[in-house]
């Protein structure tokens, strides 16, 4: 698998200098092994939810 452009897997756009990411630490299997990036701040990451037993 080549190192070329990294792209974010939440939004699809690329990871760059200005907008950094970080690996997941899950691997995909099923793309080969690749690693899974994430934008350190995405626009369309999910929001943190608690959720506490009632």
């Amino acid at each position: 698998m080549s190192e070329g452009t990294r792209f974010c897997s939440y939004c699809d756009q690329p990871i760059t200098q200005e907008q950094p990411g970080t690996p997941v630490v899950k691997i995909s299997i099923s793309a080969g092994g690749a690693r899974l990036w994430l934008h350190n701040k995405c626009p369309k990451r999910p929001a943190f939810v608690r959720r506490t037993p009632s």
